[in-house]
């Protein structure tokens, strides 16, 4: 079956009412990989139900893609194994109970998003199941430096305002700046911008902080901020120091205030150049999208 022929169906609950970073991917493999749908549920109603109620949407599909896990994952799994389909099951949730139950389904390939994620997939898959890395990818055309960008001393988090992300640690290691302006954009932060607007929202900033949870599987918002040309601070971990690489600084105990703005304005006052752009532009859609053709077409 040549690759062009090749139906793909993503299932995203939360597309059309979000713009998370799931949300995120399933509208940029949508555009990007051809034949791609996206089954979006605008949020409304519970994710199982929006499944069975969508089934024909999905049922002709070549690769059946579950993204909102649990019951969704286990739903697609029997209507995969019943309609002979393929199921790839991407690790947006991150090292974790959330993919242990994806493994769990057995989907035909799990997807990690990194290469430490790969390592801890392939302790708890079951025998068949096959894992594949393919990183998170940012539309370099779409995420640009600014042409010119007077300094303001202003740090953005682009972050749900939840605990997982902890956002108040960035907020509080920015009050100890004097002259530093904070901007938390996200899902119940201080600011809500339409996506469309974000590559402009990077602009105007200077340093891009996020401490999430070390179980945080990935985070687009780094690909974005680094295609910006903005350099990063934030945690100390295998993942993020894939992700980062030598584009910024890394905090071993971000609960720590005044390391964390120390982190800060070291990161303020070196002159990165184009580092972090280049860093971006490793993991550009260009680059990737043929990671998924090729994935795709080795499942039909």
């Amino acid at each position: 079956m040549k690759n062009n022929k090749i139906k793909i169906a993503v299932l995203s609950f939360y597309s059309g009412a979000s713009t998370r970073g799931v949300e995120t991917w399933a509208e940029n493999l949508r555009e990007k990989v051809a034949n791609t749908i996206v089954i979006s549920g605008n949020g409304k109603g519970f994710v199982v139900l929006h499944a069975i109620r969508t089934f024909n949407s999905w049922r002709h599909a070549d690769v059946i893609v579950p993204t909102n896990g649990r019951l969704q994952t286990a739903c697609c799994r029997a209507a995969a194994l019943l309609l002979r389909k393929k199921l790839v099951v991407f690790g947006h949730a991150g090292p974790g109970a959330d993919d242990r139950w994806n493994l769990l389904c057995s989907p035909h390939v799990f997807v990690a998003f990194s290469a430490s994620q790969q390592r801890w997939a392939e302790k708890h898959k079951l025998p068949w199941t096959h894992i594949r890395l393919i990183p998170h990818a940012v539309d370099t055309e779409v995420f640009v430096p600014a042409k010119h960008k007077p300094k303001k001393k202003i740090v953005i988090c682009v972050a749900a305002n939840t605990k997982d992300k902890r956002v108040d640690l960035v907020r509080r290691a920015v009050k100890l700046l004097p002259g530093f302006i904070f901007r938390n954009i996200g899902e119940g932060g201080e600011t809500q911008v339409n996506y469309i607007d974000m590559p402009g929202e990077y602009q105007k900033a200077d340093i891009f902080c996020f401490v999430p949870q070390p179980w945080e599987a990935f985070g687009l918002v780094f690909l974005e901020a680094l295609a910006t040309n903005l350099p990063v601070v934030t945690i100390n971990d295998p993942v993020r120091k894939e992700i980062v690489g030598s584009a910024g600084i890394f905090v071993d105990k971000p609960e720590d205030a005044v390391a964390l703005s120390n982190a800060i304005l070291e990161a303020y006052h070196i002159n990165w150049k184009n580092l972090p752009r280049k860093q971006a532009e490793k993991r550009s859609w260009a680059s990737v999208t043929p990671k998924y053709n090729e994935l795709f077409t080795e499942l039909i």
